[in-house]
């Protein structure tokens, strides 16, 4: 198993939120965060290929950056939320 710490851009309009998330995967990272984005805002979306975004009908969603961390690291960081 290995910890990440990483982002989920949403886009709103032109505007941009960055929410931070902790998760953790036996796969690849960025096939795990893109699940995660899929499922973040809980509604039905639509992936658009060519800008690797989510379609939530008022908001699209991506993944942003990640960073891989130690088990330790990762159980410290408890304001930080974790998504399964």
């Amino acid at each position: 198993m290995k910890y990440y710490i990483g982002e989920i851009e949403t886009y709103i309009g032109e505007c941009m939120i960055s929410t931070t998330i902790k998760f953790k995967t036996n796969n690849a990272p960025d096939k795990q965060l893109n699940k995660l984005v899929s499922d973040f805002w809980g509604d039905a979306c639509t992936r658009d290929f060519d800008t690797e975004l989510y379609d939530f009908g008022d908001k699209m969603a991506g993944i942003g950056r990640w960073q891989e961390v130690d088990a330790d690291t990762f159980n410290k960081l408890s304001i930080i939320v974790e998504l399964f």
